[in-house]
């Protein structure tokens, strides 16, 4: 009789065995496959985070004092020309989300009156101005100090525009859009009080109020001049303090904020920076900053780990148990087997058939794994990395939103069909060495 007759005439005629063999490879398979489908799901929403996240690192001057007799000097507030910018950028490539700039100086304006400080005076009325490329970006608001409540932020494209505090605007009755004239100031003081040094006006501005914002951690003490104070912080565009001749194009005394994609390559790229020569190291520092995504990475690497050792537990156990069952199978077997090599049948053959036999119930089992799988993924996704992510990560949402993380893959479906084939083959031939050692005789004289 034909191998092919063999395996059909046992499959049928053993139903019930081969159903629980079956329905073994489908708790299995289903086990197997939604640990590998909640693995690579969590990769998948790790790398999202990470895109959506990002990590920053930024570049500050700091200035060096001298102690000369008891006496401190220092050399000016160092700084970073565009070609340093454009070697930064060049160093983090593709990973660039964006960068920010900062300006510092002074305005007053016409017919502005800031809110007092200490030693008030119509000299000292003037305001800071952070001239920035990007205002969303500056830690004022990127670590909620100041929340916009009005207008819409700074952006690099934007040409004499300003954002002004709340208080600001009530007391000069100013909103957004209006239109007021700023002029260059510098502070300073004489006789113990404060004073503009810049006394010929010569550089003006026409600005636009494009947005309010509110200050939200007060420090002021009391003793800060009327310049210094928060409420009388001006956020412009990067351009307004070169045009009130503050500022020259193309250099930075500022800090320097860079933002990327990819916190795992933040390491990489700032060693990249800090091999660019023509930024002086002596006068500047910087900063690193994952935010959460360090905290997060651990949380999603132990659920990882978890979801892996469950898989090789199951696998183990699956294995272990298919054994169990196959070597149960096989012994009552015996008089097949022993009937078979009588008539001349090699040992191949006989192995062939009960791999072919046990296979093909795999792949039955399989099939109908997956297909319970493709209506419980749903749920578990929705569960998963609904609920159970979203809690562990604190609130933050990967890029992709309500995105199907669970979804069959049919190459990873494919080859773990051809790993559980190859795993079951050798436990089937493993199991059947025992009998299969022996010679026709020994077998028929173990069945008497």
């Amino acid at each position: 009789m034909h191998i092919g007759k063999r395996v059909f005439l046992y499959l049928t005629r053993r139903k019930w065995q081969n159903l629980i063999l079956c329905g073994v490879f489908s708790l299995i398979s289903f086990s197997v496959l939604t640990g590998i489908s909640v693995f690579t799901g969590i990769s998948q929403i790790s790398k999202e985070l990470r895109s959506n996240i990002g990590a920053s690192f930024d570049i500050r001057p700091y200035e060096q004092f001298e102690a000369d007799n008891g006496q401190f000097s220092g050399n000016g507030t160092p700084v970073i020309h565009e070609r340093s910018v454009q070697q930064i950028l060049d160093a983090i490539g593709g990973e660039l989300k964006t960068y920010n700039t900062e300006h510092y100086g002074f305005a007053k304006g016409q017919d502005l009156s800031f809110i007092a400080g200490m030693q008030h005076s119509e000299d000292s009325n003037m305001g800071q101005v952070i001239a920035v490329r990007d205002s969303g970006l500056t830690k004022a608001f990127f670590n909620e100090e100041c929340r916009l409540t009005e207008g819409s932020h700074i952006k690099p494209e934007d040409k004499n525009k300003i954002l002004i505090s709340k208080e600001l605007a009530q007391e000069n009755q100013l909103s957004v859009g209006d239109t007021i004239r700023l002029t260059h100031a510098e502070l300073g003081s004489e006789n113990g009080e404060y004073i503009d040094l810049i006394k010929e006006k010569t550089a003006f501005a026409d600005v636009e109020i494009k947005g309010i914002f509110e200050i939200r951690n007060r420090t002021d003490s009391g003793l800060n001049p009327t310049a210094k104070k928060a409420e009388n912080m001006i956020f412009s565009d990067r351009q307004l303090l070169c045009g009130l001749k503050e500022q020259k194009q193309g250099i930075y005394e500022g800090e320097l904020s860079f933002f990327i994609s990819d916190p795992l390559r933040l390491n990489e790229i700032t060693e990249k920076v800090e091999d660019i020569d023509s930024i002086d190291w002596k006068n500047h520092i910087m900063q690193k900053n994952d935010y959460r995504f360090s905290k997060i990475s651990g949380q999603l690497q132990m659920i990882q780990n978890i979801v892996a050792s469950l898989i090789a537990a199951v696998s183990v156990l699956g294995v272990a148990v298919l054994m169990l069952i196959m070597t149960l199978r096989l012994r009552g077997r015996i008089k097949e087997a022993g009937i078979l090599l009588s008539i001349g049948r090699r040992k191949k053959e006989i192995i062939g058939q009960f791999v072919i036999e046990t296979v093909s119930v795999l792949i039955i089992g399989f099939l109908l794994a997956a297909v319970l799988f493709i209506p419980v993924s749903a749920l578990l996704n929705t569960y998963l990395f609904g609920t159970v992510i979203q809690k562990t990560i604190e609130g933050i949402r990967p890029a992709a939103g309500n995105a199907d993380y669970l979804q069959p893959d049919f190459y990873k479906g494919m080859l773990l069909l051809v790993v559980e084939t190859g795993v079951t083959a050798f436990t089937v031939v493993m199991s059947g060495a025992v009998v299969l050692s022996l010679k026709p005789r020994e077998i028929l004289a173990k069945m008497s």
